[in-house]
């Protein structure tokens, strides 16, 4: 979900283990010109996670820790793809946690379906599907990033990904 710290994380957690960082959002703005959010508003939602299936099924995601719009388990041809080449990591919060993380900026994210569901509706229509595509699951609330890239090293470093040496 935007604000669980996909992008913050996943940048810290790519150096520890020496593997590339794509961020979907930073990709669509550098193809496209104009944010995820523009181009939702521009286009709609509809359009919007057709063209991050198109970037995601674009990606090379070999030694890639992926940070995809939360929308993107919309799309199960992303999330097949996703699911074949990857481990799956949820950044599990709470709505009002999404919400303290975003701020201001919340109605600025681009996220597909808030206008009409609100944050919770939305969030509460996810997460069952993100919980069925996660091969790991971290709570992500209120500590550090620091601690939180701790927490996901240590997942990863249970099932084989190991740190890089320094």
């Amino acid at each position: 979900m935007a604000g669980s710290g996909k992008s913050a994380i996943g940048k810290r957690v790519a150096a520890a283990i020496g593997w590339k960082f794509v961020d979907l959002d930073l990709l669509i703005l550098e193809k496209q010109g104009i944010s995820h959010h523009e181009y939702m508003k521009a286009n709609g939602e509809e359009a919007l996670k057709a063209l991050e299936e198109k970037y995601t099924l674009e990606l090379d995601l070999e030694d890639t820790v992926f940070a995809p719009p939360g929308s993107i388990i919309y799309s199960p041809k992303s999330m097949d793809k996703v699911e074949k080449e990857s481990t799956l990591i949820y950044l599990q919060a709470s709505p009002e946690v999404i919400a303290l993380h975003l701020g201001d900026n919340l109605h600025k994210n681009g996220i597909i379906g808030l206008e009409e569901k609100g944050l919770a509706g939305v969030m509460a229509e996810r997460k069952p599907l993100y919980e069925k595509y996660a091969d790991l699951t971290f709570v992500s609330e209120i500590q550090t990033r620091e601690e939180m890239v701790e927490k996901v090293l240590r997942g990863l470093e249970a099932i084989g990904i190991k740190r890089k040496l320094s």
